[in-house]
């Protein structure tokens, strides 16, 4: 069964012979709980993409699916339900004044869901965080902490898409594993799928089972991660890619 099914998908900023093209006729099929990871260069569209399928962006043409509902051009309940986003910089994304339990009660309180107390504890255990860092505000976390207050936030609505945005990038290397780690675990015990951004091969190498590479607001090929990591790519992009990683001494492979 597909999750996330995406057809021709297409958006600019501004309007006639200067209009700049972002994404052109993107095709993408993501199924139920699989992890697909879309790399490429700053600028590809990476990012674009998944702001398209958060509600973020809304000026799309093509054909969107989710969990099998055609999506219009609005956000709407449903939409915040069953997909969620986990962004880059978990300190900007979190809320400086908001302490973690406000945090988290946020989205039960606008989605009108009860239980607050029972649900933010469940949610914290699910992180690897306690009852402890309840009372808590972000500039009290350290950068792993903070990410993993923002996979809770995302996940407390139980949605069944995750959209990752580099979520690593911004932490120590130290730190990184232990929030790959944790995105894996939460993927199988929660039977979650997950679409995510990287520039980072050995991320997708450890927590996704395909990928595609995007150059210029397209998808320039579609693959495997076990074909990536036996250099079995066949476009020349792709294979520059895999070239840069190698260069800067990273290997792409699984990261332990």
């Amino acid at each position: 069964m597909s999750m996330i099914d995406v057809t021709q998908l297409g958006l600019s900023f501004g309007h006639g012979a200067s209009a700049a093209k972002i994404l052109q006729d993107v095709s993408l099929r993501v199924a139920a709980g699989e992890s697909f990871g879309l790399v490429g260069e700053s600028g590809s569209g990476k990012t674009t993409l998944l702001r398209c399928l958060a509600g973020q962006l809304t000026h799309w043409t093509g054909a969107v699916q989710l969990d099998g509902k055609t999506l219009d051009h609005k956000m709407s309940v449903a939409r915040a339900r069953c997909t969620q986003m986990v962004f880059q910089d978990p300190y900007g994304s979190l809320h400086p004044r908001h302490t973690v339990q406000t945090t988290l009660a946020e989205p039960l309180i606008i989605h009108r869901i009860g239980d607050h107390d029972a649900r933010i504890g469940a949610m914290l255990r699910k992180v690897g965080l306690d009852d402890s860092f309840r009372h808590r505000y972000p500039h009290q976390l350290s950068g792993g902490q903070r990410q993993r207050v923002a996979i809770a936030r995302a996940l407390i609505l139980e949605p069944k898409v995750l959209l990752l945005d580099e979520p690593t990038s911004a932490l120590d290397v130290s730190v990184q594993a232990e929030i790959l780690n944790l995105l894996s675990a939460l993927r199988k015990k929660e039977g979650l799928t997950y679409l995510l951004v990287t520039h980072d091969l050995g991320v997708v190498a450890h927590l996704c089972d395909r990928l595609a590479v995007m150059q210029q607001g397209r998808i320039v090929e579609t693959l495997t991660t076990d074909a990536l990591c036996a250099d079995a790519a066949q476009h020349e992009y792709t294979r520059k890619l895999v070239q840069t990683t190698l260069t800067h001494g990273l290997h792409v492979e699984a990261i332990h």
